[in-house]
């Protein structure tokens, strides 16, 4: 079965040959052990060098994995033939081997995995819907932060080089507590916080700046609601819109939480999140990982995360959906939402985002609703 609306990005590896052999060997691998290794062993002989990488990165994702790899050896499968389902499943549905165990594919046969969208799935339909523009506008955090300054109430400013040291130093001198993050980048990394500077701002501006171009921001002052959750952490919710002409749809939403002394909650540093029931704005689901770990309480805080109520969540819901409105030609978006003191503002906007977060902790797959969206848009 070939998959509808079927895009290989052009910022990804390409990891399917879409040809009439591809697409047989792939229908037959669906149904029997011997076609899967048919299947195997026409990537590895049509695109050998991905298989060969794709090998060691298999390996070192089973390491990771002890939940899962522990649950398909117990199910009466051995290593080899973990390792022939993950190049499998990598070529046929697009799923990344760590994607394979947070979507739990070692449970699931053809149907099932059918359901689920995937990070490769959503570059394609990001790629098909979306302007060209959106991607340089939500990849330039200071490029995003001008044109949706009003919703990010607080201050942000981009420092490229030696003419932005005056705005570096006017900003510190008014706000000795911020946040410092890559000009580009996403899942937390290069993230710090600094709080109480005292330090010389030019020693400071010197250093950042040998790491490349990069933007300080005002921290946002959570709520007690919100930190009751996680204090260390700013915890944020996760929505994707989807936009009809002047209609905006919900397609999923996710609370993101921190851990330990992180003070990032991303799920690639170490994070948990959970499912959100749209309609009524309560946490639906346990807590989990990207290793297989599920939590029904935080486990540093102990706050029981099963029915937790996001406050004002009506107001999170229309504040998503005007920011939808104003970005012109961005049609597939996933939101970051907090709540401070000042109510729910956006943390980030991301032109792809991770389609795992919204489906992994109820393990029900989006990827009929994304189809049916696209139809709809298409008519």
């Amino acid at each position: 079965m070939k998959e509808k609306y079927y895009v290989v990005a052009k910022t990804i590896s390409r990891w399917k040959i879409d040809s009439r052999i591809e697409n047989f060997l792939g229908y037959m691998a669906d149904r029997t052990e011997f076609w899967k290794r048919m299947y195997i062993l026409y990537y590895k002989i049509f695109d050998r060098q991905y298989y060969q990488g794709g090998i060691k990165r298999i390996n070192e994702e089973i390491k990771r994995q002890r939940v899962g790899y522990k649950v398909f050896v117990n199910g009466g499968g051995n290593k080899c033939h973990l390792q022939r389902d993950l190049m499998y499943s990598l070529h046929r549905y697009g799923v990344s081997f760590e994607e394979y165990f947070i979507f739990k594919f070692y449970e699931k046969n053809h149907i099932g995995r059918r359901q689920y969208n995937n990070l490769k799935l959503q570059y394609g339909y990001c790629e098909l819907l979306n302007k060209d523009s959106i991607r340089d506008l939500f990849e330039d955090k200071g490029a995003c932060y001008r044109k949706l300054k009003k919703y990010y109430k607080r201050e942000l400013i981009v420092v490229r080089g030696d003419e932005d040291l005056q705005d570096l130093t006017m900003f510190i001198r008014s706000h000795k507590s911020f946040i410092v993050k890559p000009l580009t980048g996403h899942s937390g990394t290069g993230i710090k916080i600094v709080k109480d500077f005292c330090g010389d701002i030019l020693t400071f501006f010197y250093m950042m700046k040998e790491q490349g171009a990069f933007v300080l921001e005002e921290l946002i002052n959570q709520h007690p609601a919100m930190s009751v959750l996680h204090p260390e952490s700013i915890n944020t919710v996760r929505l994707a819109t989807f936009k009809i002409q002047n209609e905006v749809y919900i397609v999923g939403a996710a609370l993101r939480m921190g851990t330990g002394h992180s003070n990032v909650d991303n799920a690639g540093a170490g994070g948990i999140y959970a499912g959100i029931d749209i309609e009524h704005g309560f946490v639906c689901s346990m807590a989990r990982d990207n290793r297989s770990n599920q939590y029904s309480v935080h486990p540093d805080t102990k706050c029981k995360l099963v029915g937790f109520d996001l406050p004002e969540w009506r107001k999170a819901i229309e504040l998503v959906k005007e920011l939808a409105s104003v970005v012109e030609g961005a049609l597939v978006i996933s939101w970051d939402l907090a709540y401070s003191d000042k109510g729910w503002l956006v943390v980030e906007g991301n032109d792809v985002g991770e389609p795992y977060l919204l489906q992994a902790p109820l393990q029900i797959g989006l990827k009929d609703r994304m189809i049916s969206l696209i139809d709809k848009y298409f008519q």
